[in-house]
C-alpha cells in the first residue's frame, strides 16, 4: 500500500511539470479517487491497530461477610472509557464515563425533578384533614348501602340437570390417523431443529470430537493467560456446620492452590468449630484487546472448528 502511494505521488509531481491535457485528465479521473480511497483505508487501519493495542485495566476490591461490599473498575485506552460497578448495602449501582463525561447522571437528576414537580410535598394539617374527611365519607356510604339478606331459592326453581350425550362419534379412518402421525413427526423434527442443544448433540457424534474439545481447551487457556492478573490477594476464614465438610473443602483448596502455584497469594483458613464466611479479595491487572481477541481468531483458523461453525451457524 505504501509503495502504491509513493508511485502515485511521483506521478503527481511529474504531472505538475507537464502541462499536457492527457496528464491532467488521468490525474482527475483515475488517480485522485484511488488516492483518496487508499488514504481512507490507511487511516482506518491505523485507528484499528491503535484500538487493538490499547490496554484494558481492571481492578476488583470486594469483601464477603455479613455486610458484603464490592467495587469493580474497568478502564480502556488511558481511561478514555471508564466503567465502575459498586455494590453496597444491598444496592447495585454502575457508572460509565466516555471521554471524561459521566453518562446517566443528568437523566437521573431530570427524573427526580419531574417526580418532585408532579408530586409536591403536602402540609401535615392538610393531610390530616383529608384523612378525617375520607373516614367520614366511608362511614356514611357504608351506613346507606346496607342491603337485606336474600333467602336461598326454593328447590322447585333449580335448573334441570344436563343429560349425558349418547351420540356416537364416527370411527376415524386409517388415512386420517396416518396423516396426524406424520404431522406430529414433522412438528417434533422442527422442534429438534430449533432447540439450541441439537448442534451440541451433532458435534458430540463427530469423529473429530476429541480434536475439537482439545482446541477449545487450548483457546480457553490462552484467553485465561491473556487475562491473568498482575496482583492477586485473597484472605479469609471459611467454615461449615459440619466439620467433615469443612475438612473436605480445605483439602480441595490445598490441592487446587498447590497445582496452580497460588499458595502465597491465596490464604484461607478453616473454621471447624462454628460456621463462618469472611473473605477479602483484591485483584488488579491489565491486558490488551488484541490479546483477548487472538485466541478466538486462532480457534476460527483451525479447519475442524471452521467447518463446524459454517455448518451450524451460517
Amino acid at each position: 500500500m505504501a509503495l502504491v502511494l509513493v508511485v502515485l505521488l511521483a506521478w503527481r509531481i511529474t504531472g505538475v511539470f507537464m502541462y499536457h491535457t492527457w496528464v491532467r485528465w488521468v490525474w482527475r479521473v483515475l488517480i485522485s479517487p484511488y488516492m483518496l480511497a487508499g488514504g481512507l483505508i490507511a487511516i482506518v487501519a491505523v485507528i484499528f491497530t491503535v484500538l487493538c493495542l490499547g490496554r484494558i485495566r481492571y481492578s476488583i476490591d470486594a469483601s464477603v461477610s455479613s455486610e458484603s461490599t464490592a467495587r469493580v473498575e474497568v478502564s480502556y485506552f488511558l481511561k478514555l472509557v471508564h466503567f465502575v460497578l459498586d455494590y453496597q448495602d444491598g444496592k447495585l449501582s454502575n457508572r460509565v464515563r466516555i471521554a471524561w463525561i459521566w453518562l446517566g447522571q443528568k437523566k437521573s437528576r431530570r427524573r427526580k425533578r419531574r417526580k418532585n414537580a408532579k408530586n409536591p410535598p403536602q402540609n401535615t394539617q392538610a393531610a390530616k384533614a383529608s384523612e378525617t374527611t375520607t373516614t367520614e365519607m366511608t362511614a356514611k356510604s357504608s351506613a346507606t348501602t346496607t342491603k337485606p339478606i336474600t333467602k336461598p331459592s326454593d328447590a322447585s326453581t333449580t335448573e334441570p340437570t344436563a343429560k349425558p350425550d349418547t351420540t356416537k362419534k364416527p370411527p376415524t379412518k386409517p388415512d386420517e390417523t396416518s396423516n396426524a402421525t406424520h404431522e406430529q413427526e414433522d412438528e417434533q423434527e422442527e422442534k429438534d431443529r430449533k432447540s439450541p442443544l441439537t448442534p451440541i448433540k451433532e458435534i458430540w457424534t463427530y469423529p473429530d470430537r476429541k480434536l475439537i474439545t482439545s482446541l477449545c481447551i487450548r483457546c480457553l487457556q490462552k484467553f485465561i493467560k491473556a487475562l491473568k492478573p498482575r496482583h492477586l490477594d485473597i484472605a479469609g476464614v471459611v467454615g461449615f456446620e459440619d466439620p467433615c465438610t469443612t475438612g473436605w473443602a480445605m483439602g480441595a483448596y490445598e490441592a487446587i492452590v498447590g497445582t496452580l502455584g497460588l499458595r502465597h497469594k491465596v490464604r484461607i483458613l478453616g473454621s471447624y468449630i462454628e460456621k463462618a464466611l469472611e473473605l477479602r479479595i483484591e485483584l488488579n491487572g491489565r491486558t490488551r484487546v488484541w490479546g483477548l481477541l487472538w485466541p478466538f481468531i486462532w480457534l476460527y483458523l483451525q479447519k475442524p472448528i471452521r467447518t463446524v461453525i459454517h455448518k451450524h451457524l451460517f
